[in-house]
C-alpha cells in the first residue's frame, strides 16, 4: 500500500486532522500519515487572516467551499462548488457533500412533520451583510413572527447552542445563502434537511441539478419575493399540500447524484496523486506566489470596499 503523507489547516473547531472524511477515504487505497512535512496540504479559506498554507511547499488541495473562483496561484488541486468539467484539477465537492448526504435517502414519514413541528419559521445566522436574507426575514415576519436563533436579528433570547436541535421544531427555514452563484450551495440548505424542515432556501440558480426542488420551497426559481411569500402562506395553511412537499424525497429519486459519491472523490485522488508525481507545486513557483501576494492585497481592498457598501461575499 502507497504512503501518503498529509496534512491540514484549519476547517472548524471539531475537525480532527487524524480521522476525518478525506484521511477516511484515502485510507482505502493508501497508508495516510500525517505529516509536517506532506506531500498534500489540504486547507479552506483563511479564518482570522491565517494564511498556514504558505508555510507549505508541496502539493496544495484547496477545498473552496465559498462563493469565491479558485485561485490557481496558491494551489494545485481544488475541490470546490463551481461546475469546471474541463479541468481536470477540479472537482465538484460542494460543502453541503461534507455531511453525509446519505443519511437524507432514508424514508420520511411527512405525518409526523406536521404532528411534532408546531412552531411556524426560523432562521440561525451571524452575518448581518446578507441583505436578500434580511429582507426576506422582515417581508415574510409581516405573516407570523420568525425565531430567529443566531447571533444576528436574535428574538429568542440569546443565540441558541444547537442549531440543528434548535430548527428540528420549525415547519420552514429559511436557508439563504450569502450570495448566489452557480453551484455555490453550503449546509445552509442541507441542515433543514436533516431534521425534516422545510427549507426556503435562496442562493444556487442551479440547485435543481443536485437536489429535488419539489422537496423545499427554492425562491430564486418565483417572478419576486411576494409571490414566493404567497406559496409560503398558502403552505402554511393547506396542510395536503404541506405534506405533498414534505413527503417528496430530498434527491430525484431519493439517491444521491452519483458525482458525490465516496468512490468518485476517491478517483479524483487517484488523480491527484499520480498528476503531482509528474508536476512541481505551484508553492515552488517565485512568480505564482508574488501573484498570490498581489491577489491578497487586492482582496483585502475589495474586502474594505464591500464592507463599507454593506455588500457580503461569500463566508456563512
Amino acid at each position: 500500500m502507497e504512503e501518503l503523507k498529509v496534512n491540514f489547516g484549519y476547517f472548524w473547531d471539531d475537525f480532527y486532522k487524524e480521522d476525518n472524511m478525506f484521511t477516511a477515504i484515502l485510507s482505502k487505497k493508501y497508508r495516510v500519515v500525517l505529516s509536517d512535512n506532506p506531500s498534500f496540504y489540504f486547507f479552506t479559506h483563511p479564518f482570522d487572516g491565517k494564511r498556514d498554507y504558505l508555510n507549505y511547499r508541496c502539493h496544495r488541495v484547496f477545498l473552496n467551499w465559498e462563493n469565491e473562483r479558485t485561485d490557481w496561484s496558491c494551489c494545485d488541486y481544488t475541490l470546490g462548488t463551481d461546475f469546471d468539467d474541463n479541468n481536470p484539477r477540479h472537482k465538484r465537492w460542494p460543502l453541503w457533500a461534507v455531511h453525509n448526504p446519505e443519511e437524507l435517502t432514508k424514508s420520511k414519514d411527512p405525518e409526523r412533520f406536521l404532528l411534532h413541528k408546531k412552531k411556524f419559521a426560523c432562521m440561525v445566522v451571524s452575518n448581518p451583510y446578507a441583505k436578500e436574507r434580511i429582507d426576506f426575514f422582515n417581508r415574510l415576519s409581516k405573516y407570523k413572527r420568525i425565531d430567529s436563533g443566531g447571533k444576528y436579528l436574535n428574538n429568542v433570547g440569546g443565540a441558541v447552542d444547537s442549531k440543528l436541535d434548535f430548527i428540528s421544531n420549525y415547519k420552514f427555514v429559511l436557508s439563504f445563502e450569502n450570495s448566489s452563484y452557480p453551484g455555490y450551495t453550503t449546509e445552509k440548505l442541507i441542515e433543514p434537511m436533516l431534521v425534516n424542515s422545510i427549507p426556503i432556501y435562496w442562493g444556487n440558480l442551479k440547485v435543481g441539478l443536485d437536489f429535488n426542488t419539489r422537496s423545499f420551497i427554492h425562491v430564486n426559481s418565483f417572478n419576486s419575493y411576494d409571490e414566493a411569500i404567497d406559496y409560503i402562506i398558502d403552505l402554511d395553511n393547506d396542510d395536503e399540500k404541506f405534506l405533498q412537499m414534505a413527503a417528496e424525497p430530498w434527491f430525484k429519486n431519493n439517491r444521491v447524484p452519483d458525482e458525490f459519491c465516496e468512490q468518485n472523490l476517491l478517483d479524483f485522488f487517484d488523480f491527484v496523486v499520480s498528476d503531482s508525481k509528474h508536476k512541481k507545486p505551484v508553492a515552488e513557483s517565485l512568480l505564482l506566489a508574488n501573484v498570490h501576494k498581489a491577489k491578497i492585497l487586492n482582496n483585502k481592498v475589495k474586502a474594505k470596499i464591500y464592507k463599507e457598501l454593506g455588500v457580503h461575499r461569500g463566508f456563512r
